[in-house]
Parts: structure tokens; C-alpha cells; sequence
């Protein structure tokens, strides 16, 4: 016997032991549908400045290439917003956040739970002893603190071998450091520089962001 109804329209009946419940979600007219294609605007997730804006994030994402069933390390996680967009691209992906601020490891959470991925692992800590006994990862994106001692190499030493390694930085020091990884462990090196649309006087003109170089290698 089948019957349909809708979830606050329960009928009054007698229901037998055994039943296969199917769910369809329909979205009601005030609903925000949110793509699980990488590249969610910024102000989905909550934040204090520091999360890797939409565009720069769609693109780190296509270099991490998550695939099913794979762990992403992110060191440095901030809001969160990378982990997030992760696993919910792609069916099975798991995720680990490793973030030392406190307020951000809430803001973490609060974006998981909104966002639907409360599975994410939020880990309390700074790399590289954050990193320490942590199921090694598919794929490391480093989000934050790359040039800090130890960080790198306790990171590249436990992804898996063919995994993504991932770098975005913003300032000289940090391109520096990964100019130097590129040399030294290959790879790619790739610069954002995006603009928006901005007010200018009783004009429009085209606003830059801070440019993001962006190292992305395969560890052999």
C-alpha cells in the first residue's frame, strides 16, 4: 500500500511495523537554494574577514579536485568556508579543520551545521602538532599558516602519494616561501587578481582584491 503526504499533514492511521519512508524536498518560495558546485557567495558563510573569497575559492577547489570518499586537511581553516565547499561537492567527502582561534572554531561550526556538512572534523589546534595522529588526507589545502615552522613538511609527508597540495598566500613573504616549494617540489604557480564592481563618484569602475598567488602541486 502506498500513501503520500506532506511532512506537517501526518495522516491519522495505523502504521504497520515495517515501512520504506521516501523524502522529497521541495523548496518553499522563501528558500535560498545554495549550488553544491564550488564557488558559494561569501556571505553564506559567517566570517570575520578571513575566508577565501568566492572566486579564489571556486578555482582552489577545481585545483584540490575532490573526488568520492576522499580527506581534505585544512590548515588554517578559518571559517571553514574550503572544508565546507569540499565535502559537499562530491558524495563521501570527508574533511578536517584545523584552526587555533577559538571564535573561528565556532564560526566553523556554526557554517557546518548551516551549510550541511555537520560531519565536519574541527580540530583545536596549530600546525604542525595540530596535524600530529590525524588520518592522512588525500588532499591539504593550507589556508593559513604556511610559512610557520614545520608546516609544510609535517603536511607534504603525510598526504598520500598522487594527493593535491594547495597554497594560496597574499603577502611577499608568503610568496616567497612558495616561489621556493615550486622550485624545490614542482608543481604550478598561479596569480588571482579580481575585481568588482564598485561605486566611483556618480561612476561605476572596476574595484581590485588583494592578489592571491596560488601554489598547486601532485606529490609523486
Amino acid at each position: 500500500m502506498t500513501t503520500s503526504f506532506i511532512a506537517h499533514a501526518l495522516p491519522d492511521r495505523q502504521w504497520s511495523d515495517l515501512n520504506t519512508l521516501a523524502v522529497r524536498c521541495i523548496a518553499g518560495p522563501q528558500a535560498q537554494i545554495l549550488s553544491r558546485i564550488p564557488g558559494l557567495p561569501d556571505e553564506a558563510f559567517e566570517h570575520d574577514g578571513k575566508v577565501t573569497k568566492r572566486e579564489v575559492r571556486a578555482a582552489t577547489l577545481a585545483a584540490l579536485s575532490p573526488a568520492p570518499d576522499q580527506l581534505l586537511w585544512d590548515v588554517g581553516a578559518g571559517c571553514g568556508s574550503i572544508g565546507i565547499e569540499w565535502m559537499r561537492s562530491t558524495r563521501g567527502c570527508e574533511a578536517i579543520a584545523i584552526e587555533p582561534d577559538a571564535e573561528r572554531r565556532r564560526m566553523i561550526a556554526a557554517n557546518a551545521d548551516a551549510l550541511g556538512t555537520p560531519r565536519l572534523g574541527i580540530v583545536a589546534g596549530a600546525a604542525p602538532t595540530a596535524l600530529e595522529g590525524l588520518k592522512a588526507p588525500d588532499a591539504v589545502f593550507v589556508g593559513g599558516g604556511l610559512d610557520d615552522e614545520g608546516v609544510f613538511e609535517a603536511a607534504w609527508l603525510a598526504l598520500k602519494p598522487g594527493g593535491a597540495m594547495v597554497a594560496n598566500t597574499v603577502t611577499l613573504e608568503g610568496e616567497m616561501h612558495v616561489i621556493d616549494l615550486q622550485a624545490a617540489y614542482g608543481g604550478d604557480l598561479v596569480r588571482f587578481e579580481i575585481s568588482h564592481l564598485a561605486s566611483v563618484g556618480p561612476y561605476r569602475g572596476l574595484k581590485p582584491k588583494m592578489p592571491v598567488l596560488q601554489w598547486r602541486a601532485r606529490k609523486p
